[in-house]
C-alpha cells in the first residue's frame, strides 16, 4: 500500500477520532453512546453500508471490556472501509477512490502543508 493511501487512511481515521470525542465531551455522553452516534456515515454516499458495517465489526461491536484502545479500533475500521470501497469502486467500473473529491482533497490539503513547510527551507538557502 501507498504512503498517501496509508496516510488518507490515518486522516479518515483522526478525522472519526474527532467526531467521537467531540460528540462524548460536547454531549456528555459515555463512549459507546458516542461511537454509535458517529456510526451513520452519510456523506459516505453509495458505499455507505461499508462504513458502517466496518464500524460495526471493529468499533461498536468491540468496545465492552475490549483491551484494544479506541482509536486503533477506529483505524482497523477505516482501514478495512478504504481497502474494501476501493475494490467495490474497481468491480463496479465506478471513479477510483483516488480520483474522488474527498480524496483529492485530502492530497491538496498535505501538499499544501508541504509546500509551506519546504517554503521556509527554500527561503533560507537563497
Amino acid at each position: 500500500m501507498d504512503a498517501a493511501l496509508n496516510a488518507f487512511i490515518r486522516d479518515q481515521s483522526l478525522q472519526k477520532w474527532n467526531e467521537v470525542e467531540g460528540l462524548r465531551e460536547g454531549a456528555e455522553i459515555n463512549v459507546m453512546q458516542a461511537v454509535k452516534s458517529s456510526s451513520e456515515f452519510l456523506v459516505k454516499g453509495p458505499y455507505r453500508k461499508i462504513w458502517v458495517s466496518w464500524w460495526k465489526q471493529d468499533v461498536i461491536d468491540h468496545l465492552p471490556g475490549s483491551n484494544e484502545h479506541l482509536f486503533a479500533q477506529i483505524e482497523n475500521a477505516v482501514r478495512g472501509a478504504v481497502l474494501e470501497e476501493r475494490e467495490v469502486r474497481k468491480n463496479r467500473a465506478d471513479a477510483l477512490l483516488e480520483d474522488s473529491f474527498e480524496y483529492k482533497e485530502f492530497i491538496a490539503r498535505q501538499m499544501e502543508h508541504l509546500l509551506f513547510e519546504a517554503g521556509g527551507d527554500i527561503e533560507e538557502d537563497m
